[in-house]
C-alpha cells in the first residue's frame, strides 16, 4: 500500500510539473481559462506518455528513462524557484490562506485517495492482464519496441499507448517488482476532480446541475462499477475516463459560453491521445470540426498549424510503434497496408483477430454466425446481458432518441459547438456498436448520452426531483466503494507496504532458434514472470527469430514443431 502511495506521488508530481510547464508556456495569455490543476495534470500525463513512447523507440523504458525525466523535472523546479519574485512571507500567507479556502476540497481528496488506495492494493485479476497486458509492459521495460512482436503473440500488436506509460511508472528497477498502480491514480484523480468541481448550488455565473455536472456524476458511477479492475493495468479505464473528462470539459466551455478557442482545442488534442490509448475512442477525433471551422473563419493559421503539429506529435510514436510491432499502421486493420517489411504479420492472423474481437463483443461464439446482420445478432446480444447492463442499455437508447432530437434543434439554431458534441456522442455509440460492443469497451457512451438528455431537461425545467434522484443514486454507490475497506484486515502484512504482484499460471518452455519461449499448459494466460511467452501454439510453430537475440524481433514463417524443454 505504501509503495502504491509512493508511486502515485511520483506520477502526480511529474505530471503536475511537466503539465504546468507546458500549459503556462503555451497558454500564458489565457491562464485564467487554462491554468487549472486538472488541465496541468492531464497535460502532464499526455506528455509523459508521448515521452515514454518515443523513448521506447530507441531504448528500454526503465531506470534511465525515469532518471532523465526526474533530472529535467528537478531542473524545472529549481528554475521556477530562482525566477520567482515573491518573498517567502507572502508565499506562507498564500499557502495558509489556500489551506483555509480549500479545506473541503482537501478533505474530499484525502478520502478519495484512501478508498482508491484500498482498491488498488489488490491482485490484478483482470483476465487480459494475465493474457497479454503484463507481457506487453515487460517487453517495453526490457527492450522498448521489438520488430514483429505481434508474430510472437498477436495481442501484443494492440499497442495501446497506455502500456508505455505503465512501463515508465512500473518502477521495477527501483522497488524490485513491476507495479500496476496507474489505473488507481487515474481513478483517484478523476474522483477528486469530479467531487470538487460539481456545482450543487447555482451562482450568478453558472447554474447548478448542468450537463457537465451530470457527466462528472457519470464518472463517479463508472469508477464504482469498475472498482474490481482498478488494480489491473488494462486500457479500458483510462480511455473511458478520458471520454468522460473530454465530454465534461467540452460542456463546461459551452455552458459558460467560452469565447476563447483554447479549451475546445485542448479537448480535441485529448481526443487524439484517447485514440492512441484505445481505438474505440476514435470518434472523438471528429470534435476537431468545431474549433477548426472557427479558426479558419478567424484566419488563425498559426493556431491551426500549432494544434495540427501537436496532434501529430501525440499520434506519431503510436503509429511508428504499430508499424514496428505488426508491420501495419493500424492493427488489426489490414486494409491500411502501406509498408513492406519482413516482420509483417500474416494477414490471415490479422483478419482472424479482428473477427474474434467483433464476435466477442457481440457475444457470438460460432464463427459461422459472424455474418449475421444487426437485426439478427442485436436481440441475442441484449438478452445475454446482466440486468444492470440491460437497464443501462435501455436508458441509453431512450437518451439517444432525445439527443437526436436535440441535435436537429441545435443545428437549426446554429449552435455548432453543441451540435458537434452531440453528433460525436451519437457517432461514438454507433461506432462501438458496429465494431465490438463489449460493455467495458464502450458503456460510457450510454452514460454520456444519458447525462446529455438529463442535463438538457434540468437546464430547462430546474427539476428538483432530478437532483434528489442523483443524490439518492450516489449514496449507495459510494457506500459500495467505501466497503472495500472491510478487506483491509484480510490483507497480508507485507501488502500494507508492497502491492500484490502479478499472478502466474503453469507454463512450459519451448526452444525456438536458440531462444526459449513459454507457452501455457492450459488456456491462454501466463502472466508477467514467464517471459517471453505466447498464448498461441499456432503462432509459436510459425515463429522465426530475425536475428541472434530477442531484441532483433520476430517474423512469420513456415510452421514447424518447436522443441519442448523438459
Amino acid at each position: 500500500m505504501l509503495m502504491v502511495l509512493f508511486s502515485w506521488l511520483v506520477i502526480g508530481t511529474a505530471a503536475y510539473i511537466y503539465g504546468r510547464t507546458i500549459v503556462d508556456g503555451i497558454y500564458r495569455h489565457d491562464l485564467q481559462t487554462m491554468g487549472k490543476t486538472d488541465v496541468y495534470v492531464v497535460t502532464g500525463i499526455v506528455f509523459l506518455n508521448v515521452y515514454a513512447e518515443f523513448f521506447s523507440l530507441f531504448y528500454k523504458v526503465a531506470g534511465i528513462a525515469c532518471t532523465l525525466l526526474g533530472a529535467a523535472g528537478i531542473a524545472i523546479v529549481l528554475l521556477y524557484i530562482v525566477r520567482r519574485k515573491r518573498c517567502i512571507t507572502d508565499s506562507q500567507i498564500t499557502i495558509r490562506g489556500s489551506l483555509v479556502k480549500y479545506r473541503r476540497q482537501m478533505i474530499v481528496g484525502v478520502l478519495c485517495l484512501f478508498f482508491t488506495l484500498v482498491w488498488t492494493t489488490r491482485e490484478p485479476w483482470h483476465y487480459d492482464t494475465g493474457l497479454y497486458h503484463a507481457q506487453a509492459i515487460r517487453w517495453i521495460e526490457e527492450y522498448g519496441v521489438v520488430p514483429g512482436l505481434g508474430n510472437l503473440q498477436m495481442r501484443l500488436a494492440y499497442n495501446s499507448a497506455f502500456m508505455s506509460l505503465q512501463a515508465l511508472f512500473s518502477l521495477g528497477w527501483l522497488v524490485g517488482q513491476s507495479m500496476h498502480s496507474l489505473n488507481g491514480f487515474f481513478c483517484f484523480a478523476a474522483l477528486t476532480w469530479a467531487f470538487t468541481t460539481i456545482r450543487v448550488r447555482s451562482t450568478e455565473e453558472r447554474k447548478a446541475w448542468q450537463t457537465s455536472d451530470l457527466l462528472k456524476v457519470a464518472m463517479v458511477i463508472y469508477i464504482v462499477l469498475m472498482r474490481n479492475t482498478i488494480s489491473s493495468c488494462g486500457t479500458d479505464i483510462l480511455s473511458m475516463l478520458l471520454l468522460l473528462y473530454i465530454s465534461a470539459k467540452w460542456c463546461e466551455a459551452a455552458e459558460r459560453e467560452e469565447k476563447s478557442l483554447n479549451p475546445w482545442c485542448f479537448c480535441c488534442l485529448l481526443g487524439v491521445y484517447a485514440v492512441t490509448v484505445k481505438l474505440s475512442a476514435a470518434m472523438l477525433v471528429l470534435l476537431v470540426i468545431y474549433p477548426a471551422f472557427k479558426l479558419l473563419k478567424e484566419k488563425e493559421y498559426k493556431k491551426i498549424l500549432g494544434n495540427l503539429l501537436t496532434g501529430i506529435v501525440i499520434a506519431l510514436p503510436f503509429l511508428i510503434r504499430n508499424v514496428i510491432i505488426s508491420g501495419y499502421l493500424i492493427y488489426p486493420y489490414s486494409g491500411i497496408d502501406l509498408f513492406s517489411v519482413d516482420w509483417k504479420m500474416d494477414k490471415a492472423i490479422l483478419e482472424m483477430d479482428r473477427q474474434d474481437i467483433t464476435m466477442f463483443g457481440r457475444g457470438i461464439t460460432n464463427a459461422d454466425d459472424y455474418g449475421k446482420t444487426l437485426v439478427e445478432w442485436l436481440p441475442e446480444w441484449f438478452l445475454s446481458k446482466e440486468w444492470n447492463d440491460k437497464v443501462i442499455i435501455i436508458c441509453g437508447v431512450a437518451a439517444a432518441i432525445v439527443v437526436c432530437w436535440q441535435l436537429i434543434r441545435y443545428l437549426r439554431r446554429r449552435n455548432y459547438e453543441k451540435f458537434v458534441f452531440l453528433a460525436v456522442s451519437i457517432g461514438g455509440l454507433l461506432f462501438w456498436m458496429v465494431s465490438a460492443p463489449l460493455m467495458r469497451y464502450g458503456e460510457v457512451y450510454f452514460f454520456v448520452l444519458i447525462a446529455i438528455a438529463l442535463g438538457e431537461w434540468q437546464y430547462r425545467y430546474r427539476d428538483r426531483a432530478l437532483m434528489l434522484l442523483v443524490a439518492v443514486l450516489l449514496v449507495p454507490l459510494m457506500a459500495i466503494y467505501v466497503s472495500g475497506v472491510k478487506e483491509l484486515p484480510q490483507l497480508e502484512a507485507k501488502y500494507l507496504v508492497r502491492q500484490p504482484d502479478y499472478l502466474a499460471w503453469p507454463a512450459s518452455m519451448y526452444e525456438v532458434d536458440g531462444e526459449y519461449i513459454w507457452l501455457p499448459d492450459s488456456g491462454d494466460q501466463v502472466g508477467y514472470a514467464a517471459f517471453p511467452n505466447t498464448s498461441s501454439g499456432k503462432q509459436l510453430k510459425a515463429l522465426i527469430l530475425r536475428g541472434d537475440s530477442l531484441k532483433d524481433g520476430f517474423r512469420h514463417g513456415r510452421e514447424r514443431e518447436p522443441r519442448k524443454v523438459e
